[in-house]
């Protein structure tokens, strides 16, 4: 009987191992692909800044006046796959005279910036595409989470995840898009997009249209001097609308290709909209609030240019020129960290005695990317790539944010060695530099200006010892070499 009992049991444990065993199959016509992804270098700085690891896209500060930031007394090994990737394609029924298909797509790198402890989920699936599309003859809808439809221009010919990141090469973002193919090989785009980065903003949260901002600025604040109060938080960041997105461009193949890469002009751009919800310093009560609105916009202009193009699908002796150059504001969704210390241009706020209500800006940014490709074989190629960007600020606002960047640029060099469809190795050689708004405090903590002077929040001014301060300049390198294995 008891033996009986007991091999009942074991059945019931078994049935669920039963059920999920086999192969992954589906109703439509399921691929299943992706690749496995092994990193191992030195980076010069000693890994803190998110994400960290080999991923050093922000720099920390360099020595200054024989102080030492502890950041620079030693370099850092890593080791890492997580950025492995596994994507499924679907190809499904026809659908209202379309083809349709969906495609899904992560890595294991984690929510390095999102996560409250920076690079400790490296080993966690993030979602970065999630889509799917409605094709016919001559129009494409599509509806999900895809790269930006304005100003991406694809270079998977770097070695790091956040290569060129900063420098505007694109971003995935939830969408809904209409593509249309024109006369002559041009195309134009429209769409909406969600405005707020989940994956990479710090800050961001769950909730959609709303990010969390830092303390508001109050060195500029001007409070009313019946209240004796001043604008020293706001509440919260919404949004009552989508991003509005669009492109127009060239696409061909009439001047040749290299590998996927035509011949392809365009420029796009986007427009949206943010409330900052705030307190109303003018009232007495705690729970009055006022809204101000600030615009977030950005337009591109991309190129690829194959000046020497494969012939006959060997792409030895190819050449190619691409990159591309933009501007905008308030552009949250396309840099990492955008409203956090430490990344890209928060939120600046000023009180106007005229209106009696606080005015809220994001300062304009401008940067770009351009990269140089030649292959040597149809099998081995080498890729320089630099990139820029920078934001214009006032002398106010630098000193209200001395910890963040002023101007960033990014040079990148490697060679790559397709060894067969499968097997892929890359050698790269990276040097960021950057400029913060002023100087620092040793070892992080608030910095002074320029002047070594530092307003406290009394509004006493402090003068501080020169053996006190950081510098205001930054710069990392660092040197990989990676390993895909490709399914």
């Amino acid at each position: 009987m008891k033996k009986g009992l007991v091999v009942f049991a074991v059945l019931l444990l078994a049935i669920p191992a039963v059920s999920f065993a086999g192969s992954a199959t589906s109703m439509w016509d399921l691929t299943i692909g992706g690749y496995v992804k092994v990193d191992a270098g030195w980076t010069s700085q000693g890994a803190g800044t998110p994400p960290s690891g080999l991923e050093q896209y922000f720099p920390d500060r360099n020595d200054q006046y024989g102080n030492q930031n502890v950041a620079n007394k030693s370099g850092s090994f890593a080791m890492e796959t997580g950025q492995t990737t596994l994507n499924f394609l679907v190809k499904g029924p026809d659908t209202w005279g379309a083809k349709t298909s969906a495609f899904i797509q992560g890595n294991f790198y984690g929510q390095t910036t999102n996560s409250g402890n920076a690079g400790t989920r490296n080993g966690t699936f993030t979602l970065t595409h999630a889509y799917m599309d409605f094709t016919w003859a001559n129009t494409k809808l599509i509806v999900g989470t895809n790269w930006q439809s304005w100003g991406f221009q694809p270079s998977y010919t770097f070695l790091g995840v956040y290569d060129l990141l900063l420098a505007g090469r694109g971003n995935t973002v939830p969408q809904i898009t209409i593509v249309q193919t024109l006369p002559s090989h041009f195309y134009g785009s429209v769409g909406i997009q969600e405005p707020y980065n989940y994956r990479d903003q710090l800050g961001g949260s769950a909730n959609l249209g709303q990010a969390t901002p830092p303390a508001a600025l109050s060195g500029e604040v001007l409070a009313p001097a019946s209240s004796g109060s001043s604008f020293n938080s706001y509440a919260r960041v919404t949004t009552n609308m989508p991003d509005f997105t669009g492109e127009f461009g060239y696409k061909s193949e009439v001047c040749g290709k290299i590998g996927p890469n035509m011949t392809q002009f365009a420029v796009g751009g986007f427009w949206g909209q943010d409330n900052i919800i705030y307190l109303d310093a003018l009232k007495s009560q705690n729970n009055t609030y006022n809204v101000a609105k600030v615009d977030r916009w950005g337009t591109a202009f991309k190129a690829f240019i194959p000046v020497i193009p494969e012939k006959n699908l060997n792409k030895t002796g190819a050449f190619s020129v691409s990159g591309s150059l933009w501007t905008g504001q308030n552009l949250s969704n396309w840099f990492l960290g955008a409203r956090a210390i430490d990344a890209l241009v928060p939120y600046s706020q000023s009180y106007s005695p005229v209106t009696g209500i606080a005015q809220y800006r994001s300062p304009v940014m401008a940067g770009g990317w351009g990269q140089l490709s030649y292959y040597f074989t149809d099998k081995v190629y080498i890729n320089g790539l630099y990139a820029y960007d920078r934001s214009a600020t006032s002398n106010a606002y630098d000193n209200a944010f001395p910890n963040e960047i002023k101007q960033w640029q990014q040079y990148i060099g490697n060679i790559i060695y397709d060894v067969n469809p499968a097997v892929r190795v890359g050698v790269e050689y990276s040097y960021v530099a950057a400029s913060f708004m002023r100087y620092g405090l040793n070892n992080g903590g608030v910095a002074g200006p320029a002047n070594e002077q530092l307003t406290g929040a009394n509004g006493v001014v402090y003068t501080l010892a020169p053996g006190s301060v950081l510098s205001s300049k930054g710069e990392v390198q660092t040197g990989r070499i990676a390993f895909w294995y490709f399914f």
